[in-house]
């Protein structure tokens, strides 16, 4: 997706606009906890907009060092919270007491739902601890809080609250500490220039091929955590994934080689460029950031040199930052919340249209300021520097203290209201907050992935989630019998269906609303169709309740799952292929192909395109046993093979079970017995009962019911490998009878035991078992006096399969010679 791809918009954005995306995490006294959105934002105030140099601002300070308000806010990691604006932080408790693992929702639906506290946060220490912090709007609710949650029972647990202090300012604590990322040792000797590649474009100083080549191991990467991660969380595809695993070098799935992107330079249709000062020049700059906010950073690089950004792209950021300098007001700060220019987004498409979006903080302005602003800025397009440049639509946006779940709106100022973007030969609409791939011609390469993996024949209903503006759905309309598309936001929703008419497109229904709401009904719509869904979420991947909403639709069995963060999204994976629980009903999906696309040259990110398929036992069965159904008979010639050496295998102590179509190649114990290791299937014992002279490499197979002790524990009162028996029972206590074991043959022979009645019992001694005399016809000549255990010869010779006893010395127990782990066909009593 747009906003994690191109690795710039995590950087370059203000601190309020990140905190209102996702939660910052920051060390607080050893523990972990998220920042409050509102701690860097506010509106300030700051007089007539924070003009430069002028009396009031100077008036203000004055009146701030004479209240004695504490430390200047640039040392005072806590200076936030006497600022005259909301933050949550002022209002924060600590609930401790809490079980080791529980759903923050479930917290959360106690805190609001069911004692009705009204919490404005809850954030959770980390996995595994047992305190969570809670923020409030108010002292009246933390105090309501403080009461009503102390010795509150609840999950067998008795919970405490007390009243937590605020966490640090991040900008600040990474400042005091010296091994802080943004100012080491090896990053204090590059230029301004040098930063802001480095933090934008890491892959730039490589070569396309390598940089195709590192994206390619990390997908694989990604997919060979999945595969090990989900024989752990569904046992049922436990022998799925290591028949796979076996044959494809350790992956789960098919993996096609990476779609490299059409265009590697000046590719970018969007951006959004933090405006600040730049540390070298000391002046205001319209660029990006070198490093994050909670990385101790505010310093803005100029983005002339970066090679993915287009030309005309360049040349607005140039001219807005000329007419930036030229202002009376100031950069916004995130620190001190002074200043007013915040952001300058800009959009180009292939028809050549700019659409320019500023951004400011209105601090204490009244209207004709604003206005003022907003002229200025039309004036500089449409008679100063800017005419040249063509913009064909400005827009506005003014803000100060954002709040979760409230969108700001976009003032239109001039031009047009939208700008025209064409993929795959239809038009699209394009808004200022619209999503759009944010390289167009890559773009077009992932469409059209989509439809070859998804396998649109023309009778194909497809059902794509998250749909946006219709991108995906109307680019493949041609290829499906109907498309139906779900969207949340209201706005994105409208356009969807305004491109679909725009492009005369009559098999395209868009609903609006939440994809669980909406996925079931738009199924039951296709039932006797071809279903297949595709998603293309955020990069923080769909919500749970979407997931559940897909595995309960039975008749979808297909599903292309598009991520633009495939490591974030890996949990959707995981609860996707999940196996069946009160939670997650319907079967669940396997993961069949993988096909990784860069839409973002000289970065680390891509997008990764996988195609789900509901869980046939029956036909996952007959592929694995080398038989195929026809339809499956395609993919089947596609797996490879397992490449199998004679010699080495024979070298290694391995045997292979139908190397064509069987299940792999099967460990058994080493000829050469090294020491013990836990991953060997048997374990050497120190010393042997049987003397030196015992053959060592005999294989002893187990029963289901075997249970190995431990090789230390070896004493002399034990019979066979690590199992306490008496030495003159028969061999059918250790390891259970063979196959087709017959009864046992009448005991006949010069030894026999002492008679006696009933089963072979030991004969009758005091104290512990011992051996019997060894004076007797237990005694084989050859270990008299040596304290050895009873020797039984057979009755009839070896059974089948076994070489005659070496002689001299004693008898080789049964299974000595067979070093396959499954056990001999035997035809009769071996004693």
């Amino acid at each position: 997706m747009e906003g994690v791809a191109e690795g710039t918009e995590g950087i370059n954005k203000t601190q309020d606009e990140l905190n209102a995306e996702e939660s910052m995490e920051v060390e607080n006294g050893g523990q972990k906890e998220e920042v409050d959105q509102d701690q860097k934002e506010g509106s300030f105030e700051n007089g007539d907009g924070n003009k430069k140099n002028t009396e009031k601002d100077k008036d203000k300070t004055g009146e701030g060092e004479a209240e004695g308000e504490g430390e200047d806010e640039g040392s005072d990691p806590y200076a936030y919270t006497r600022r005259d604006e909301f933050t949550s932080e002022n209002f924060k408790i600590e609930v401790r007491g809490l079980p080791r693992y529980y759903p923050v929702g479930q917290l959360k639906k106690l805190l609001n739902d069911t004692l009705q506290l009204n919490a404005h946060k809850v954030k959770p220490a980390g996995q595994g601890k047992t305190w969570a912090y809670v923020t409030f709007r108010d002292e009246k609710a933390r105090q309501k809080a403080l009461v009503v949650l102390d010795k509150y029972k609840w999950k067998k647990c008795i919970l405490t609250s007390s009243i937590a202090k605020p966490v640090e300012d991040p900008l600040i604590k990474q400042r005091e500490q010296s091994d802080q990322r943004s100012n080491s040792v090896s990053n204090d000797k590059l230029t301004i220039l040098e930063k802001v590649v480095k933090s934008v474009t890491p892959y730039a100083h490589l070569s396309y091929d390598d940089q195709l080549k590192e994206k390619e191991k990390i997908a694989k990467n990604v997919l060979r955590k999945f595969g090990s991660e989900l024989g752990r969380v569904n046992p049922e595809l436990t022998e799925w994934v290591t028949w796979h695993k076996l044959r494809r070098k350790g992956q789960v799935c098919e993996i096609d080689p990476i779609i490299p992107s059409p265009v590697t330079d000046a590719y970018r249709n969007k951006c959004e460029f933090t405006i600040g000062i730049n540390p070298e020049t000391e002046q205001p700059t319209v660029g990006f950031r070198i490093a994050s906010y909670r990385e101790g950073s505010m310093c803005v690089a100029p983005i002339e040199h970066l090679c993915h950004l287009p030309d005309p792209m360049k040349k607005v950021v140039k001219v807005f930052e000329t007419f930036v300098r030229s202002s009376s007001y100031m950069p916004f700060s995130p620190l001190t919340h002074d200043g007013v220019w915040r952001q300058l987004t800009v959009r180009t498409t292939r028809n050549k249209d700019i659409m320019v979006v500023v951004v400011v903080h209105p601090q204490q302005m009244n209207d004709e300021e604003l206005g003022a602003i907003k002229k200025s800025i039309v004036d500089l397009f449409l008679e100063g520097a800017g005419k040249p440049l063509g913009v064909t639509s400005i827009f506005f946006q003014a803000y100060g203290q954002k709040e979760r779940g409230v969108e700001e709106k976009y003032e239109h100022l001039w031009g047009e209201q939208f700008i025209t973007e064409t993929i795959l030969g239809k038009k699209f609409r394009v808004s200022p907050d619209a999503f759009l791939q944010v390289n167009t011609a890559a773009g077009e390469v992932l469409y059209e992935t989509i439809g070859n993996v998804a396998a649109l024949d023309g009778t194909s209903v497809l059902l794509d989630v998250c749909c946006g503006t219709g991108t995906i759905g109307i680019s493949l309309a041609e290829r499906c019998l109907k498309v139906y598309g779900v969207e949340l936001v209201k706005k994105a929703a409208e356009d969807a269906r305004f491109n679909a008419e725009n492009n005369d497109i009559k098999n395209v229904v868009i609903y609006e609303g939440k994809a669980e709401d909406h996925v079931k009904t738009m199924v039951e719509n296709c039932e006797q169709y071809d279903t297949i869904g595709v998603v293309d979420p955020p990069r923080a991947g769909l919500h749970g309740n979407v997931v559940c909403g897909l595995r309960r639709c039975e008749n979808m069995k297909r599903l292309v799952y598009v991520s633009c963060d495939p490591a974030n999204a890996c949990k959707n994976f995981i609860n996707l292929a999940r196996g069946k629980s009160k939670q997650y009903k319907g079967d669940f999906f396997i993961p069949i192909r993988a096909v990784p696309i860069d839409l973002f040259p000289h970065t680390p990110h891509f997008e990764l395109v996988i195609l789900f398929e509901r869980w046939d036992e029956l036909k996952w069965r007959r592929i694995m046993e080398g038989d195929p159904l026809p339809r499956d008979a395609e993919y089947f010639k596609r797996i490879p093979s397992i490449h199998y050496d004679a010699k080495k295998a024979d070298r290694e102590g391995k045997q292979v079970r139908d190397s064509n179509t069987g299940m792999g190649v099967w460990k058994v114990v080493s000829k050469d017995r090294g020491p013990p290791n836990k991953g060997r299937p048997y374990y050497k014992p120190r010393h042997h009962p049987y003397g030196r002279d015992y053959p060592q490499d005999q294989d002893r197979p187990y029963y289901p019911n075997y249970k190995r002790g431990s090789y230390q524990d070896f004493e002399p009162d034990y019979y066979g490998r690590n199992y306490r028996q008496s030495y003159n029972q028969d061999y059918r206590s250790d390891y259970g009878p063979p196959e087709r074991h017959g009864p046992p043959p009448s005991r006949a022979g010069p030894i026999q035991p002492p008679s006696r009645a009933g089963p072979i019992q030991p004969p009758s001694r005091a104290g512990p078992i011992q051996p019997p005399s060894r004076a007797g016809p237990h005694q084989h000549p050859s270990r008299a006096g040596l304290g050895q255990p009873p020797f039984r010869a057979p009755l009839t010779g070896p059974p089948h399969g076994h070489r005659p006893s070496p002689q001299p010395g004693p008898h080789i127990p049964p299974f000595s010679q067979h070093s396959s782990r499954f056990r001999p066909n035997f035809q009769g009593d071996y004693y």
